[in-house]
């Protein structure tokens, strides 16, 4: 996570040097003290008279300069920190927009919104702490220990004494408050979860009456959480006090070995009350070292599951061919494919389509038609054989190039809370308004639209909740239609829509498929009577292939769900 920092080495080095000033100062304070308290005493015992206001001044100049450095240093330090983790969110999402299918697909999405928000919102004290505190730290402990040692070797030892135990104990516990800490947050993203499936479920949940079950179940992982939560800061709180409190003998036994120096004239009365102030300082630091080693025990937890993300392996990788010109010509040769940790979902296909034509996929339910054509735009890529488009093998092309050559329907649609204008216009944002609305037009979508209140300027809210299944698929169908690509996927398209509404948007695709490779997904054989190739999927394996007339003449796998269909 340190790695974002190189970003801004500038600002990170005159952090740091307005740190070490701070620092410099701060272990300038007590020698000055302690000087003017041994020239007192000296001039007192001479009865000789002594002007504190060179000293007085000078303290008064360090604490003024200390002050102008913490004014500087807080708003650089904020600045740095806060456009350093604004970096790392804009990486998580970078890469959650380009990993696979296959990890979104065994991935949970409350999961993954407590990781990019809460776990990052986390490292800000992870980042203060290792800019900050760690080389407040080690320069503070180190200077301090040789300006005792100068003073009195007897005194340094007897800090070194009490000191080193203090820091194995702080050592010794923070190692078992990691894998504590991510248990919290693992449990965090638990109970987020809930709340995000509750939310995106709600219409479920009221249809059940299932509200009081949610409310139970969300007090359950909050309680897990609380209960893990307790258990992990009061761990802590509980055991640093006994290593603070073995340093802060350091205090009374430095007075009492100090003192002893001071009688017998081996030290001097200002040089005590250096060690003291001194000493002070380090108790004060080795406070921060508790304070330390929680923030990184519990920001290397929120980082471990940062870094999850973002380490992850991006799969499906762009090529860097552009696409030719063509039709829309697709082959697939001997492809197999494999969901992880599942069995095989499709098993050597080979067909080839000629541009301009319709090719129907029909099959039960789980025979991987969905899973097939997902493998043309490449939101999969096989584990066996090729699938070519214009005669090349898909993973050679540019990848974005690639899928806007290729339009998708699918049969659950999805609308962003935009204005239906800018749902239409996804994939073509610099389209004009002419644009758009003829392909609403094409969709059938136009009369339903001008309807609204402000038109295609209507607002429809998260994922159009305000229209109907019809109408979000006429929109799904009309944003596919402005991208004007040479392969149509039509993903059971027309499922959601009423007979009357299907018809008019079937006549509207067969005028609007003409010139481009089409592939329609159905459930019912009735739909696809009219493409010009069928496809008949069953366990992953084409069992069959041909025309509706030709596969009627069969008496075949088609012919039975054709003659089952008829008969409901």
């Amino acid at each position: 996570m340190l790695a974002f920092l190189r970003k801004y080495p500038v600002r990170v080095a005159l952090s740091i040097a307005l740190l070490v000033v701070n620092i410099a100062i701060e272990m300038s304070l007590p020698r000055i003290l302690g000087d003017t308290i041994n020239h007192l005493q000296a001039h007192a015992a001479r009865g000789v008279p002594f002007s504190l206001a060179p000293a007085v001044t000078l303290f008064l100049a360090l604490i003024a300069l200390r002050m102008l450095v913490a004014v500087t240093l807080g708003p650089l330090r904020n600045k740095l920190i806060q456009e350093t983790l604004a970096d790392i969110r804009a990486v998580i999402y970078d890469t959650l927009q380009r990993l696979p299918f296959t990890y979104h697909d065994k991935s949970n999405t409350g999961e993954l919104i407590s990781r990019s928000t809460t776990d990052v919102w986390r490292m800000q004290d992870f980042f203060f702490a290792c800019l900050f505190l760690s080389i407040d730290i080690v320069v503070a402990l180190v200077v301090t220990l040789v300006l005792i040692f100068q003073i009195s070797p007897r005194l340094g030892l007897l800090t070194v004494g009490t000191m080193v135990p203090t820091l194995a104990l702080i050592a010794f516990y923070a190692a078992k408050l990691q894998p504590q800490w991510r248990k919290v947050q693992d449990l965090h993203g638990t109970m987020s979860t809930v709340i995000q499936e509750n939310v995106a479920g709600v219409r479920v949940v009221k249809a059940f009456a299932r509200e009081q079950a949610e409310i139970e179940k969300f007090r359950g992982k909050r309680e897990d959480y609380l209960k893990t939560l307790l258990e992990t800061v009061n761990y802590w709180s509980a055991r640093v006090p006994f290593a603070q409190f073995i340093f802060g003998l350091g205090v009374p036994l430095a007075l009492w070995a100090g003192g002893r120096e001071v009688i017998t004239g081996q030290l001097q009365l200002g040089d005590l009350a250096k060690v003291i102030l001194y000493l002070m300082a380090i108790g004060h630091r080795l406070g921060m070292v508790g304070q330390f080693t929680n923030i990184l025990q519990n920001a290397s937890a929120s980082a471990e599951r940062v870094m999850e993300i973002i380490a992850e392996p991006q799969t499906i990788r762009s090529g860097t061919r552009a696409l030719p010109a063509g039709g829309g010509a697709v082959e697939f040769q001997e492809v197999s494919f494999q969901y992880p940790d599942a069995k095989a979902s499709l098993r050597n296909l080979g067909f080839a389509v000629r541009p301009g034509q319709t090719v129907a996929i029909v099959g039960p339910t789980g025979s991987g038609k969905t899973t097939l054509v997902n493998l043309l735009p490449r939101f999969y890529d096989p584990t066996a054989g090729r699938v070519l488009l214009e005669g090349i093998d898909v993973r050679e092309f540019e990848l974005a190039q690639l899928r806007r050559s290729i339009g998708v329907i699918f049969q659950e649609t999805f609308l962003f809370s935009a204005t239906v204008a800018e749902n239409i216009a996804y994939g073509k944002p610099t389209a004009s308004r002419e644009e758009i609305e003829r392909c609403a037009r094409a969709a059938q979508a136009h009369e339903f639209i001008a309807e609204l209140e402000d038109g295609y300027d209507t607002i429809i809210g998260e994922r159009g909740v305000s229209l109907s299944g019809g109408q979000r698929q006429r929109l799904a169908i009309a944003r596919a239609f402005l991208l004007d690509p040479r392969v149509l996927i039509l993903d059971d398209a027309t499922a959601s829509v009423d007979s009357q509404t299907e018809r008019l948007i079937q006549e509207a695709m067969r005028r609007l498929c003409q010139g481009r490779t089409t592939f329609v997904i159905a459930q019912r054989c009735s739909t696809v009577q009219h493409a010009d190739l069928i496809l008949v999927l069953k366990e992953g394996e084409i069992v069959e292939r041909g025309t509706h007339a030709e596969l009627i003449g069969r008496s075949g796998f088609y012919r039975e769900i054709f003659e089952h269909q008829m008969r409901k």
